[in-house]
């Protein structure tokens, strides 16, 4: 895809067709001013040029100025005043100066760079040159002095002498003149000076300008007016253009097209007048110019007339059919209504009414005139012209104005609109409707309008009898009136109805329509109802417009008023007579690169730091009004929506190229569509030599890797090894402890068994003792039985005498065998109680012995044949002897410390 790589004009150019120039004579053409704070104080300016991409450009005290329609630019280059600049193309402009001339270049981010070119610059104490001139004839340049001119021609300067001193030099029909002081006008012509005339007699004449008419050439001078030079003659024009220059002092001169002429004077501002001399406008202070001391005119092909000035710069937009009365004096006020009858011209202001001349709004005069009509003062609202007589609508009521008296019309106060209605006037007064009939040539109040109340301030005829109110702040209403002229039917339509504000009626092609600021609405018969319609453009948007029901006033085939604030305005009705092509051409301005609050200039296919990946774009159709603008990005398949803002936003783009389109719409036309192309670099972690890197960066990571994973596997290995000893060792040890804790718990197994084996074994023998303890007292009763049977004395004495021996034989061995077993058993116990607690009996180790091997109370009272109540005095005799606290249990005592 090709890029654009030279940006002196960067879009597309489109070709419109536009009005030829013709000026009317009425009114001021619209003024735009600007004071030198809006232009950076850069001081006066001596020569105003365009470029061919409509952007003007100049020369100031302090430098370049630049102006594309929206922003001042200005660039700083040689040292002293800037006299003079010519503008070769959009990207090559020439410079005169104080001691110095050089060449500006656009630089890629659509600034100038300069390059001075005068070659005397060592010799200035000797050489005191200003440079009030440049002029461009076919490839060469010429930088005028008032002592030399330098011819600039193939990069090569040749200087050319004055033959006395310059004083002017001017551009006509492709020729360049010298006026000198002494000697006369001089054409250029092949590096040299070929005489035209010389002064008449010894008159010296400053001349300022030159033009051509259908007589020959006319001379403009600064302090004698005009003259004119024919068949070698050369001859004061007696009119009345060059008797005002005369007075007023000229200072700039600039020609209009091929059919006007414009002079910037010093006294009275600026006159417009046409080829033969006929004074068009004239235009100063009064009229709007900041300043009466015009100090450098140029035309531009967009059709306005900039003006240097003593103080500000302003513009004349000559191609406009609007023209504008504005009251700077304070004489007239605010116009809302206006008249033409019989070459008369009645305008109402919120001032009075006010009656002047038709010819009187000429703009050849120094000001407007025109008088205010006796017991007219105060707000005038309508003005209408009824059987060829002038009503006005007023605040103190209706009036007919004859010549310039006035006649009041009942008593009825506060008119706003006059409608004429079969043999009767309807007014729409401040409160209602009243009605007017005629009576002979009189007309008189007859009645008002019933069940219609308000400020009625617009009434409209749909047909026959049916009539339009406009009432404020409440709404439409649609009446049909009777013979009685009073409404049988009554249609309204509230205000609420209606979006947006400052709605009026209006009729067009025969429907009734409602107009907002925003909408229009169309009345539909068939359903009775406002229905929004695509606007129409009713009025174009003029400087100023008043809002509302004030609407425009046809004053004759050549003119329409406008109301405007503080002023009004004529349309010019035959622009359409003929048609020019015109060019526009839609110009990048610049691109800024940013972040936060930081930002850069860049140029088309600039390489952009990521860290700028936000742009803003801005491009312009110079010095045009109305424009809209439409961007694309990339290959987006939709346009943005027309703005009219020419500057574009594009944030966060991605790194890579990227394309923009943008285009511009001018009166309704598409011009531009040109690519241009910027690219985002990405950071430096994205670009080639980083993913090299990244590529090295990986490889030498999986070497060092695998040589640390082998590394680590060796090391692992190692210690798996020393992790399996370990384990081995571990679970050697492991299974030790468990042997010896299995041995434990076998040893603590028998340990119990043992001791519940002790335990029944006790028991056993508890009860054997009890057993012998009976068979014991059997053998006792035995014993007595036998000592009864004896005491009988018929048993032999002898036999019964053995028996008993044998019973007491027997009775007298005693069962010790549970007190032997137990002493053997606790030997080592008894030992140490008796070592401890020496005041212990047999009976105090037995119970001991008892306690040690787990027998309760019970069980003891069992085997010693006692009661339970006995056991427990027993258990707190023993613990009393063995000191115990009452904390303490005895159980645990006699195991664990005995």
């Amino acid at each position: 895809m090709k890029k654009i790589t030279a940006y002196l004009i960067l879009f597309l150019s489109s070709t419109l067709i536009t009005f030829a120039q013709i000026i009317p004579e009425k009114g001021v053409p619209l003024i735009k001013n600007f004071t030198p704070i809006q232009y950076q104080n850069k001081g006066k300016i001596w020569d105003i040029k365009t470029a061919p991409n409509g952007i003007v450009y100049m020369a100031a005290d302090k430098g370049l100025l630049e102006y594309d329609g929206k922003t001042w630019s200005s660039f700083t280059g040689s040292k002293g005043f800037t006299r003079s600049v010519q503008v070769v193309y959009d990207s090559l402009i020439y410079t005169g100066s104080d001691l110095d001339f050089g060449v500006w270049k656009k630089n890629k981010f659509q600034g100038f760079d300069y390059s001075s070119l005068y070659p005397f610059h060592k010799d200035l104490q000797e050489v005191s040159e200003e440079f009030w001139d440049v002029h461009q004839l076919n490839e060469d340049i010429l930088f005028v002095s008032s002592q030399n001119i330098y011819l600039y021609k193939n990069q090569q300067l040749v200087k050319i002498a004055a033959p006395a001193k310059f004083t002017g030099n001017f551009w006509l029909n492709d020729s360049v003149y010298f006026a000198d002081e002494k000697q006369g006008l001089f054409v250029f012509n092949d590096f040299s000076l070929r005489k035209v005339f010389e002064y008449p007699g010894n008159t010296k004449l400053e001349i300022i300008g030159i033009y051509e008419n259908a007589n020959g050439l006319i001379i403009v001078t600064r302090d004698s007016g005009l003259y004119q030079f024919v068949s070698g003659k050369l001859s004061r024009l007696e009119n009345a253009l060059s008797e005002n220059l005369k007075i007023a002092k000229v200072f700039s001169f600039e020609q209009i097209g091929k059919t006007h002429v414009a002079f910037g004077t010093v006294l009275k501002g600026l006159y417009i007048a046409d080829s033969e001399g006929k004074i068009l406008h004239h235009v100063n202070k009064h009229k709007g110019l900041p300043s009466n001391t015009v100090l450098s005119l140029h035309y531009s092909q967009d059709g306005k007339l900039w003006l240097g000035m003593d103080y500000g710069i302003s513009s004349l937009d000559l191609e406009n059919n609007f023209t504008y009365f504005f009251d700077y004096r304070g004489d007239f006020g605010t116009g809302y209504t206006a008249l033409l009858k019989d070459d008369e011209f009645y305008l109402g202001t919120n001032q009075g009414l006010y009656q002047s001349k038709w010819a009187e709004l000429n703009n050849n005069l120094e000001f407007f005139r025109a008088q205010m009509i006796p017991e007219t003062e105060g707000q005038v609202w309508t003005l209408e012209n009824i059987d060829n007589k002038v009503f006005m609508g007023h605040d103190k009521g209706l009036f007919v104005v004859n010549e310039n008296r006035v006649e009041k019309l009942g008593g009825q106060e506060g008119v706003w609109a006059i409608l004429p209605y079969k043999n009767y006037l309807l007014t729409g007064n401040y409160n209602g409707i009243s009605i007017f009939q005629k009576e002979g040539n009189r007309w008189t109040f007859m009645k008002k309008m019933e069940l219609i109340l308000g400020s009625c301030n617009q009434l409209i005829l749909e047909k026959d009898n049916i009539l339009w109110v406009n009432i404020p702040n409440y709404g439409i209403i649609r009446a049909v009136l009777n013979n009685e002229l009073n409404p049988e039917e009554r249609l309204i339509f509230p205000e609420e109805n209606f979006e947006g504000h400052d709605a009026f009626l209006l009729k067009h092609d025969n429907r009734v329509q409602v107009m907002t600021d925003k909408f229009q609405y169309a009345y539909n018969d068939s359903d009775k109802e406002f229905r929004k319609v695509p606007q129409l453009k009713i009025a174009p948007q003029l400087e100023g417009l008043l809002p509302g029901i004030h609407k425009s006033v046809f004053l004759n085939s050549d003119y329409e008023f406008y109301p405007v604030f503080n002023g009004f305005a004529l349309k010019y009705l035959r622009y359409n007579d003929v048609v020019e092509q015109k060019k526009y051409i839609l110009t990048l301005r610049k691109i800024e690169a940013f972040k936060n609050q930081e930002m850069r200039l860049i140029y088309p296919d600039a390489k952009v730091s990521f860290h700028f990946n936000n742009l803003r774009i801005e491009c312009i159709v110079p010095n045009q009004k109305n424009v809209l603008y439409q961007y694309k990005l990339n290959y987006e398949t939709e346009w943005s929506d027309w703005i009219p803002e020419n500057t574009f936003d594009f944030v966060n783009l991605p790194p890579g190229e990227h394309e923009i389109r943008v285009r511009a719409s001018v009166q309704g036309k598409t011009i531009g569509e040109q690519p241009f192309f910027l690219n985002i670099t990405p950071p430096w972690y994205r670009t080639w030599y980083a993913y090299l890197f990244y590529v090295l960066l990986i490889l030498s990571t999986i070497y060092l890797i695998r040589a640390r994973h082998k590394k680590a596997l060796k090391e692992q290995r190692h210690k798996m090894l020393l992790k399996e000893q370990k384990a081995l060792h571990e679970q050697a040890e492991k299974h030790k402890q468990e042997i010896i804790q299995l041995e434990q718990e076998r040893l603590q197994a028998e340990y119990h068994q043992l001791k519940q084996q002790l335990k029944s074994k006790t028991i056993e023998l508890a009860k054997k003792a009890r057993d012998n303890e009976e068979k014991n007292r059997l053998i006792l009763t035995l014993k007595e039985s036998c000592e009864k049977a004896q005491n009988n004395p018929s048993i032999s004495k002898l036999k019964l005498a053995e028996m008993s021996r044998k019973l007491d034989s027997y009775l007298s061995v005693e069962d010790n065998t549970f007190e032997i077993q137990m002493d053997e058993l606790h030997q080592d116990f008894f030992r140490k109680l008796k070592e401890n607690f020496p005041g212990l009996s047999n009976n105090d180790l037995r119970w001991c012995a008892y306690l040690k091997i787990g027998l309760n109370s019970k069980e003891i009272a069992d085997i010693l044949n006692i009661q339970p109540s006995s056991s427990y005095i027993s258990r707190s005799r023993l613990r009393k002897k063995l000191s115990l606290k009452p904390e303490e249990d005895l159980y645990t005592f006699l195991n664990s410390k005995i």
